[in-house]
C-alpha cells in the first residue's frame, strides 16, 4: 500500500496536483476494496469522511491521470484502481445481480499478443466484457 500511496503521489505531482486527505479516503477506499465499486457505493463507504462533490471531483481528476478505471455495465459503471495499481485483468458481470468478478488470463492476453502481431497493431489499451450468470444466479 505504501508504494501504491508513492506512485498516487507522483501521479498527482507530475499533473501539478497534491495528495489532500480527500483523494487519500478515495484511493485507500478503492485499494481496500476486492471488487469494483458504484459510485454510490464509494460514496457510501466513505461516510462522513468525504462529501459528495469531492468524490466525484476526485473520480473524474483519478480518471484523467489513469489512476482509475470504468468497468461499465451497460450504462452504470463501476469504479476500481487502473492497472498501474493492480494486475491487468478483465471482468465477469452477471447479466441478473450485476456482481462482477475480475478474472486474470495469461490465455486471454497471449491470444490478444497474437492478433496484435498478426494484424500489424499496437494496442496500448483494451478491456473484454464477460456477461453471463455468477454462481447464484445460475
Amino acid at each position: 500500500m505504501d508504494g501504491d500511496v508513492s506512485q498516487l503521489k507522483s501521479m498527482l505531482l507530475k499533473s501539478g496536483k497534491s495528495i489532500t486527505k480527500q483523494r487519500f479516503f478515495v484511493f485507500n477506499e478503492l485499494s481496500q476494496s476486492d471488487k469494483p465499486l458504484l459510485l454510490t457505493e464509494l460514496i457510501r463507504n466513505l461516510n462522513d469522511r468525504v462529501d459528495k462533490v469531492s468524490v466525484y471531483r476526485t473520480i473524474d481528476l483519478f480518471e484523467k491521470l489513469g489512476v482509475v478505471d470504468r468497468v461499465w455495465n451497460g450504462f452504470k459503471s463501476r469504479i476500481e484502481l487502473s492497472d498501474a495499481f493492480s494486475p491487468h485483468h478483465h471482468h465477469f458481470t452477471c447479466v441478473s445481480c450485476a456482481s462482477t468478478v475480475g478474472v486474470e488470463s495469461d490465455e486471454i492476453e497471449t491470444a490478444l499478443q497474437k492478433l496484435e502481431n498478426s494484424n500489424g497493431f499496437s494496442l496500448t489499451h483494451h478491456s473484454i466484457e464477460l456477461r453471463g450468470f455468477c454462481e447464484n444466479c445460475k
